[in-house]
């Protein structure tokens, strides 16, 4: 029988004595995370005993092990990327006696963990162990549910490994900032160095195109800190990250675009059509122009009296198709939404945000004759252009305010998407979005703050509050956009 309980001044120097006989088996085995004096001590002991977090761990009435339970964390390891709780335990000085630790042992002694911590009203756990003690890692490993990252200790001169865990369902996930994949060179002959320029990026071509700042796209999944892909935080939170789309295809793609010199002109088809001929989503999509050269433009729907009929003609005869498209010119703060259908380019010397739906669905109606190295043409889908092409569609504007007091202001709300502009002017408060996800890109330097935690953002960052983060506030001068799927 495995009892747990506080320790109490009469048992105070049998413990003291387990962590030494601990520490002598660690020292054994050549491990020197521990030593005793140094750490753990008989004052940390006694200050964990009288604080009431310090236990015993007895197996059939012997004493088997001990730990401390607190709220306490060192200021190393706020610099870790946590994601969960905003009231989180965590685990110190985990000591079990060699002849009686086992999996199991160990185990139901992380299950008693878990269930206190619960019980004083934490809602995740948090722990480390040495990089050297292999025993304790795959325990951690196989009882915790995220590895967090490697922090290095100076006092023991040694990394450790951090893990955390939810303890309920109901315990809050944290904003993720997501790096992106890029596509570059080849793939965006058409790419320069804006994202360089602008935002410090470490591109990895000087026609570096898109940066796919929040990405499920195989191949070209936007990821963590640590590396994990976006398509395996929805694997392993589920809900807690995208809300209602939980077990659905991830809905959205969010881009920062570079265009050094025009790309191609497109259509994207609607979910029907590309359910049907892709096996994909459709594409709809809204640009926010962040930088414009002076004279730069869009090409954007096709002009008023020009048919289909003659759009089809100069298609199948290899004509210059632009004239029959409406050139818009753009300044830094446009807004343009592309429903599925209307046929667009974006123009050499602009910079721009771009929301849409998450599919790589494009169709090529004219590419300017433009050839790579080789002479080679990139293809053209004209086809399945004239297919999906609606001449009639017009899109739809919005303009993103300069400036503003701490408000959110919706600029696009269409069936695929919302898309706000957070004006931030001292602190600006974003509720909880319970029923699904929200993607948050500064455009200015901006602090990201909520209960326990902070992440500094630079423009052109972009963090993912996931449907179970708590309420967060925007602190500085400067705006975000927010995009946010429909409600599923």
């Amino acid at each position: 029988m495995i009892e747990f309980a506080r320790v109490r001044e009469e048992r105070f120097g049998e413990i003291c004595a387990l962590y030494q006989d601990v520490i002598s088996d660690m020292n054994q085995n050549g491990l020197r995370q521990w030593e005793w004096e140094v750490y753990p001590t008989r004052a940390q002991l006694e200050e964990d005993m009288h604080a009431g977090r310090l236990y015993s761990v007895q197996e059939d009435g012997c004493l088997s092990g001990a730990f401390a339970l607190s709220g306490d964390l060192t200021e190393e390891y706020n610099r870790m990327e946590w994601h969960y709780g905003v009231r989180p335990a965590t685990l110190h000085r985990f000591a079990m006696l060699p002849q009686v630790f086992g999996t199991e042992m160990a185990m139901r002694v992380l299950a008693f963990v878990r269930e206190e911590a619960l019980r004083l009203g934490y809602d995740s756990l948090r722990m480390d162990v040495s990089c050297e003690d292999q025993r304790m890692l795959r325990l951690f490993e196989r009882a915790m549910t995220r590895e967090v990252g490697r922090i290095y200790l100076e006092n023991f001169g040694m990394e450790y490994v951090c893990f955390e865990a939810p303890l309920s369902d109901e315990c809050p996930m944290l904003p993720i900032r997501m790096y992106p994949a890029y596509r570059y060179g080849e793939m965006t002959p058409w790419g320069g160095e804006q994202l360089r320029d602008e935002f410090g990026r470490d591109i990895p071509d000087p026609r570096t195109g898109e940066a796919l700042e929040i990405s499920a796209i195989a191949k070209l999944e936007s990821r963590t800190g640590r590396g994990e892909t976006l398509p395996e935080l929805i694997r392993r939170d589920g809900a807690r990250l995208v809300g209602d789309y939980a077990g659905q295809e991830f809905p959205l793609l969010l881009k920062l675009l570079a265009a050094r010199q025009s790309l191609s002109v497109q259509v994207h088809p609607d979910d029907a059509y590309a359910r049907a001929n892709e096996g994909k989503l459709g594409k709809t999509e809204a640009w926010v122009i962040l930088k414009a050269e002076e004279g730069a433009s869009i090409l954007y729907g096709i002009r008023d009296g020009v048919t289909l009929d003659q759009l089809r003609r100069g298609l199948e005869n290899g004509e210059d198709i632009e004239p029959l498209i409406a050139r818009v010119p753009v300044q830094p703060g446009d807004v343009y939404f592309m429903p599925a259908g209307m046929v667009h380019a974006i123009g050499a010397g602009i910079l721009l945000y771009e929301i849409q739906q998450s599919s790589d669905v494009t169709y090529r109606l004219w590419d300017f004759n433009r050839t790579n190295a080789a002479g080679e043409k990139r293809p053209l889908h004209i086809r399945q252009s004239l297919d999906v092409i609606d001449p009639a569609l017009r899109g739809q504007r919005a303009r993103m305010p300069a400036s503003g007091d701490n408000e959110l202001v919706n600029l696009l709300d269409v069936p695929a998407f919302r898309l706000d502009c957070a004006c931030v002017n001292g602190r600006c408060e974003l509720a909880p979005h319970p029923r699904a996800f929200r993607m948050l890109t500064a455009l200015n330097s901006l602090l990201l703050t909520w209960q326990g935690d902070t992440i500094d953002l630079r423009a052109g960052d972009t963090v993912l509050l996931p449907a179970a983060c708590p309420a967060v506030s925007l602190v500085g001068v400067g705006r975000a956009l927010i995009s946010t799927p429909p409600e599923a």
